[in-house]
Order: structure tokens, then sequence, then C-alpha cells
């Protein structure tokens, strides 16, 4: 059920335009910088003091998940020549670092690691441990660094735990995506409850720390009562964070998901109901929502962060340390360096390795900010991780009038004021509303971004897909 006197009609009205989610800004869509070199120079030029973040891809998996949008290789281990796959790729990613640190020399400190894919727990034990310590013997990694790995619990047995606690690993974030049998199947991830919490507490027990969730909600066969029996579920394992992450069916740019039976697919309004429940379930057991799609235990870093401005929304989702440069590695993974611009490299995989062999960095593609994406930026990122715009604080930080600047903008917004999407408050700031205005970040975000028609938010745009809430 939808609260008393929720705006049904109105949410219907901007719900389900073509939007890009603005997990950067400008979305890739708009990147055309081919001088992957430059790279190398822009970050050599930036404030040596200035703590780093190190992505690292790794994008073997086991199985494919048919409702699987990233960047993965699959890989059964079985399959002759996997070994040497894998081998290569391993290879490859430890010359590249090799090779970054040759062409920069960095010794700035490293205060977050974090390994995505794919599947990082595709690899083995001992591999997991040649790469990091790879990385220990290059980089100038902090004893308080945050060391993170994005793991399978169908491929995470105690060997690979425990080796991760002796590594220094103090974050996990788990896939789990649903607990429920049918939509298992259906989306080929089959894990029991008792499996995730058998891997939960191997990893509690091996000292790694905090332990996250990602939980999927819209995939066909999911109804109202499954979702909240599948959040009571998470809740009852104690994640110290839950990213919350909506489904979105793009058979088109994503062939896996042609296999996904969209009959099943729950409407609009009942994806809004599932994420208005799990908002309740969530907030009634200690977690706050935090940006668009996260929740955090209020003594959770996360939740702490939030609340003193220091968070960060970025591909891989909410991060603690805003205002890091985010170093990528590996396949089509993504260099942010704040101020100055997006890298991304090959992304396939032999043409990645084959780039790094001949002894040159793998950036592929790119964007250099101008002083307005950075402004943009900015705007953008405090609406997706706090639902605000204040522009005193945006005239304060880039030394404009904000009002003037974005005037056109501030027009935009009055018309979602008067749909209940945005408040005017009296100090200035334009926060979202709730529930209605939380709902629809992607319109409000999408008012700020330069690259969309003018009318995007409420017309959407031509270049990007429904993802409606």
């Amino acid at each position: 059920m939808l609260p008393k006197g929720f705006p049904l009609e109105t949410f219907l009205k901007y719900s389900g335009l073509a939007l890009p989610r603005h997990v950067s800004y400008p979305m890739p869509t708009a990147w055309s910088d081919k001088d992957g070199e430059d790279y190398v120079q822009k970050l050599s030029e930036t404030d040596p003091n200035n703590p780093l973040s190190i992505y690292l891809h790794i994008p073997f998996c086991e199985t494919l998940c048919k409702f699987c949008a990233c960047n993965r290789v699959i890989l059964k281990k079985s399959f002759p020549g996997a070994e040497e796959k894998k081998r290569k790729y391993i290879d490859a990613l430890k010359k590249e670092l090799h090779l970054f640190k040759e062409k920069t020399q960095t010794q700035r400190p490293v205060m977050l690691i974090h390994y995505g894919g794919g599947s990082p727990t595709y690899l083995e034990p001992e591999e997991i441990a040649e790469i990091q310590n790879t990385i220990t013997e290059l980089f100038n990694v902090r004893p308080e660094a945050e060391i993170s790995m994005e793991i399978d619990p169908r491929h995470a047995d105690q060997p690979l735990v425990d080796m991760l606690g002796r590594l220094g690993f103090n974050r996990i974030s788990m896939g789990i995506q649903d607990f429920d049998i049918q939509v298992q199947e259906h989306v080929h991830r089959l894990q029991s409850l008792e499996m995730v919490k058998s891997v939960t507490q191997s990893c509690r027990d091996a000292g790694l720390g905090q332990v996250n969730f990602d939980l999927i909600y819209g995939m066909p066969y999911q109804t109202l009562e499954t979702v909240r029996d599948m959040v009571e579920k998470a809740i009852s394992l104690g994640p110290d964070r839950v990213a919350f992450y909506h489904y979105a069916q793009i058979p088109d740019k994503i062939a896996t998901q042609r296999g996904m039976d969209y009959t099943k697919l729950p409407t609009s309004e009942e994806k809004l109901e599932m994420f208005l429940e799990a908002c309740e379930v969530f907030t009634d057991n200690g977690y706050d929502l935090i940006g668009l799609d996260h929740f955090a235990k209020s003594d959770d870093g996360l939740a702490v962060a939030y609340r003193n401005g220091t968070i960060q929304r970025n591909f891989q989702g909410m991060t603690t340390h805003r205002g890091l440069d985010l170093v990528g590695f590996g396949v089509s993974s993504i260099s942010h360096l704040q101020g100055v611009g997006y890298w991304q490299s090959e992304k396939e995989a032999e043409s990645y390795e084959e780039v790094v062999e001949s002894g040159k960095l793998p950036q592929q593609r790119g964007i250099h900010f101008s002083e307005d994406d950075r402004i943009r930026q900015s705007v953008i990122a405090d609406l997706y991780c706090f639902g605000t715009f204040d522009p005193q604080k945006v005239s304060e930080e880039f030394g404009i009038d904000a009002q003037k600047y974005f005037e056109k903008e501030l027009r935009a917004l009055e018309e979602l004021s008067e749909d209940g999407i945005v408040h005017f408050r009296e100090d200035g700031v334009v926060e979202a509303t709730f529930p209605l205005g939380r709902v629809l970040l992607r319109n409000i975000g999408s008012v700020f971004d330069a690259y969309l028609d003018p009318d995007a938010y409420k017309v959407g745009d031509k270049f990007y897909f429904s993802v409606s809430a």
C-alpha cells in the first residue's frame, strides 16, 4: 500500500523517463577524449598529499546471472584453457600496476582499495594475495585504509575468507540480490539463506569487519510480499550497509537480459511500493536511508559520513571519503581525478592485455572537465548524496552567483516544486521531498545535466533508457 495521500498521478507523470542515474557527471556517453597518456601527466600534476582510492576489476564469473550489466567474462574453471586465461589476466593486471607506478612515481597515501567485478572470488586465495601484495609493495597503503571486496557467497569458502582476513581486508560487499527461490531460479543465481548466513558469520569470525549486502528489487517474479521477506531476512543477518538497487530491464543494451521474462516484471507502481516498504522496514530496524538507494546502520561509517557531509557516490556506489582521486586498474576500470577528468580502460580483456603487454597504460577514452562540468558535478553529487541543492554553498565554492548561473534550472525546480517533488526552504536550500522527491532524484538531477535536453527532467532524453522507480 502506498502512504495515504501519496500523489501517484504525479509520480507516474515523471517516472519511467529515459534518464541517467548519474553515477558520474558527465555520463560516459559524453566521454570522447582519447589521450590516455595525458591521464598520467594530469595525475602527476595533482596534489601529492591528496590520498588515493584504488579500484581493481576482476572480470571472471563461473556462471551468468541474467540481470547483470557488469563487464564480465563467463569462464567455467573446468573449461580447457581457463587457467591460462586467468593467469594471463592476473599477469596483465600486475604489469599495469607496475607501469602506473613507473610512469607516475606516486607516493600518495592510499586510503581505499576495492576489488570488484565480475566476481573477485573467482580467484584462488593465493592469487588474491599475489595481487594485494603487489599493491602493498608498490603503493603507500596506510594502516587505516579501507580494503574491501565484492564476494559471491557461492564461491567464498573458509580458506578464501581466512586469506582475506590475513591480508587486512576490513569490508566485504556480498552480492545476494534476492532470497526467493523462484526469483533465484529465473535469474540463475541460486544461494540459500543458510549459505549467506554461514558466509556472513565466517567473514566476521575472520575479522573482516563490516559486511555489506547488495539486494535488487523490480526483477521478474518479485512481489511486494517477497521483497519485504527479502529485506527482513537480510536484516536478520545484521549487515552494516545495504545497497538496495533498482533493476533496469534494458535487453536492447544488455544481451543477457533477453532471457528474462518481461511479462513478469512488476509495474512502476508496484516497484514504488517495494521501495517504500523496504524504506519502512529498514528504518524501523535502525538503518538510515542514504542517497538514492543505500541504507546503513546509524552508527556505521557511511551513516556518519552522510551526517557530516563527506560521502561520495561513484561507479562502485557510496563511499565514505569524499574528494579522493580514484585510480582504476583492470579491464573497463574507470579513474576519476577530482576536478580534472575521467579515464576508462580498454573494455575487452584481450585488448586490455595486449595494450598492457606492449608497455602502455590501457586508458581508452575519457573526458577533461570544463569549469561548467566541475560546477554541475558538485551540484549533482550533492543531490544524489544528500537530496539537496544549496546555491549559497555553490557560490562560495566556485566564486559564482549560483542564483544567476542556474537561473534556468531554478525555474525548472519551481515547476517541480509545484508538483511536490522539491521544497524551497527558508534558508535558500532546495530539498527533495520524501518520499516523492527521493524516488524521483534522477529527474531532479537531470535539471542540472547540461548534456541532456533542457526538458529531459519531464520528457526524458533519447540517449538513455527507462529505469522507472
